[in-house]
């Protein structure tokens, strides 16, 4: 793929970006994308195939940038405990900055299904988000630093959590996500680590 031809590929891929953060699902149809970019469907067409390669191209997109952002905090960090502030608190911090993104991908994973009627795409990223989260569990309590528990509901609840504080973050902006990830932060550190005071406390009941 030539130089223009890459670029030409992330034109197309920004304005589905833009027109889905704008409009809706609705934006992210070929002849949407060629309107915005200004060229015609046909180019569209060359450069993607269908709708649906254009569409994942933009979600990994999205999700291969939070990633970029992401991995070297988590990689900064030495102890399973800060690799789980960072990977919340990071995650907000990319979207805070990045709400056209947010608001595209959650309109494409909320609404585009393949020909079973399969909300695929969703199914993709909520696997991808789970092990990802899990690998940071799982070494906490292999080192001794979280206390025993399921790991997949866990990881599930952290993922629903983050997934409805961005949720009311996109029906109302003037929410602070800052707070909200300080919380969160909160909430998942005490709720895995080993505490001996909540042993005292079941102790004393």
């Amino acid at each position: 793929m030539s130089f223009i031809e890459q670029a030409r590929r992330r034109q197309l891929i920004e304005a589905l970006i833009e027109g889905v953060a704008e409009e809706g699902y609705a934006g992210a149809s070929l002849a949407k994308v060629a309107e915005r970019a200004a060229i015609s469907k046909s180019v569209v067409v060359y450069h993607f195939g269908t709708k649906d390669e254009l569409v994942e191209a933009a979600v990994e997109q999205i999700f291969g940038e939070m990633r970029a952002f992401i991995e070297p905090r988590l990689d900064a960090e030495q102890t399973a405990r800060g690799q789980l502030r960072a990977y919340i608190g990071s995650e907000f911090t990319f979207l805070e900055h990045n709400r056209a993104k947010l608001l595209a991908v959650s309109y494409i994973l909320m609404n585009h299904r393949d020909q079973r009627g399969v909300l695929y795409l969703q199914e993709r990223s909520e696997s991808a988000y789970l092990k990802s989260v899990i690998a940071i569990l799982k070494k906490g309590q292999a080192d001794g630093e979280f206390r025993s528990f399921a790991l997949v509901p866990m990881a599930t609840t952290l993922m629903h959590a983050i997934n409805g504080a961005l949720a009311q973050w996109v029906a109302n902006p003037k929410l602070s996500l800052a707070e909200y990830a300080d919380e969160l932060i909160t909430i998942f550190d005490l709720a895995t680590r080993k505490s001996s005071t909540r042993a005292t406390g079941k102790a004393a009941e």
